[in-house]
C-alpha cells in the first residue's frame, strides 16, 4: 500500500498551488475545530474529580509536561503535512497532528478544570518520580532540540520526509514511557484510559514510521 501511495506521488508531487492552498485551510479549520471539542471534553471529564489533583500530582504533571510535549509534534507534523510532496507522508503526518492536537485539548481542559496553571515552577518531569528525567540538553526525553526544529522548517522532499520520521520515531520513544508511568500511577481514571490509548497508538505509529524510513532509505536515529 505504501509503495502504490509513493509511486502516485511520483506523478503527482506538483500539485497546483490553489487546490492545494484551499485543502491547507480546511484541514487547519479542521484541526482548531478538533482542539476546542477536545478542550470542552477535557473540562467536563475534569469536573468529575478535579478535587483531589494537586499541582504535584502524576495526574498534572503528565498533563503539563505531556501537552509541551505532544506541542512540538503538532508543530512537526503540521510543517510536514504542508510541504512534503508525498501522500502517504501527508497523510501519517495529518494523522499524528490531529490525534496530538485532540489529546493536547484534552489534558489543557483537564487542568482548567482542576484549577491549575498550564504552566507551573514544579520541575519537568518531576512527577515520574525514581526514574530519569530530563535529558544532557535540558529536554524532555525524545523531543527536539531548536536547532533540529529549524533544520526540519527548511527542508522539503524527500529529505523532509526522512527527518521527519526520525525526529518523530525518537519523539515517541521518549513519550512513551511518560505514557505508561502515568497510566500506572495516576489517580483519576479518566487520565490513566488517555495514557493507555496514547501507548497503544504511537506504538503502532513507531512500527508503522520505521517501516516508511527503511523504504526511504533512511535509519533512526538513536533513542533517547
Amino acid at each position: 500500500m505504501t509503495a502504490d501511495l509513493d509511486t502516485a506521488s511520483d506523478l503527482d508531487t506538483e500539485e497546483a498551488p490553489p487546490a492545494r492552498g484551499l485543502r491547507v485551510v480546511l484541514i487547519s479549520a479542521l484541526v482548531v475545530a478538533a482542539l476546542v471539542i477536545a478542550g470542552a471534553t477535557g473540562w467536563l471529564l475534569g469536573e468529575r474529580g478535579s478535587s483531589s489533583v494537586s499541582a504535584a500530582s502524576v495526574d498534572a504533571g503528565f498533563a503539563r509536561d505531556m501537552s509541551a510535549h505532544h506541542d512540538q509534534a503538532v508543530q512537526m507534523a503540521g510543517y510536514t503535512r504542508d510541504h512534503t510532496g508525498n501522500p502517504s507522508i501527508e497523510l501519517l503526518a495529518y494523522d499524528i497532528e490531529t490525534a496530538q492536537y485532540v489529546e493536547l485539548g484534552q489534558m489543557q481542559g483537564w487542568l482548567d478544570s482542576w484549577g491549575l496553571s498550564r504552566s507551573s515552577t514544579i520541575p519537568q518531569m518531576s512527577w515520574m518520580r525514581g526514574h530519569d528525567h530530563l535529558e544532557a540538553n535540558g529536554l524532555m526525553p525524545g523531543m527536539a532540540t531548536q536547532a533540529e526544529i529549524n533544520k526540519l522548517l527548511s527542508l522539503t522532499g524527500k529529505p523532509l520526509d526522512i527527518y521527519f520520521l526520525q525526529l518523530m520515531i525518537r519523539h515517541h520513544q521518549g513519550g512513551l514511557p511518560m505514557a505508561r508511568y502515568a497510566a500506572e500511577h495516576a489517580a483519576v481514571d479518566y487520565v490513566r484510559d488517555l495514557c493507555q490509548k496514547i501507548v497503544a497508538g504511537q506504538s503502532a505509529e513507531i512500527v508503522t514510521m520505521e517501516q516508511m524510513l527503511r523504504e526511504r532509505g533512511g535509519q533512526p536515529l538513536p533513542p533517547p
